[in-house]
């Protein structure tokens, strides 16, 4: 009778410890704006086709990456336009990692979205390491735009 009630004891903690906890990339479930990498940069309309365009601002060769696509370069001074199709997928629509090419210097991303052609451009510049330190533009299935 004793090993019974330990056992249910055990299995109550263990379903007790399943309890569901929001992601920390997902936005504040309050609707407020809470300080953090996970909060989105911008927003674009995820039922239209999206046009990222991508600004080498940084002084340095870059190469960034695409869904079913090897790595691409993205010279100094340069500028890329990717289309970022839409799906059915309920998943994120997006996910393109951005590196300095043969090197470790970090970046950062700023962004400026044109809603009414649904164009969202990241201007790509170089990271001193203390402030924010972008590796890929991360777009999810409600059209928020992330840097992660």
């Amino acid at each position: 009778m004793k090993s019974k009630i330990i056992a249910a004891v055990a299995i109550l903690a263990t379903l007790g410890s399943l309890h569901p906890h929001p992601a920390l990339s997902q936005p504040a479930t309050d609707g407020g704006v809470k300080p953090g990498f996970w909060q989105p940069q911008a927003k674009v309309d995820n039922t239209r086709n999206i046009t990222l365009r991508l600004l080498n601002e940084t002084g340095l060769n870059l190469e960034y990456g695409q869904s079913g696509v090897g790595l691409s370069s993205l010279p100094v001074g340069a500028s890329k336009n990717i289309t970022v199709r839409v799906t059915s997928r309920t998943a994120d629509i997006a996910n393109i990692p951005i590196n300095v090419k043969g090197g470790s210097t970090t970046l950062k991303y700023d962004y400026n979205v044109d809603a009414k052609q649904n164009i969202v451009t990241v201007r790509i510049t170089t990271s001193d390491g203390r402030t924010r330190q972008d590796r890929s533009v991360y777009i999810d299935e409600k059209g928020r735009v992330y840097s992660f």
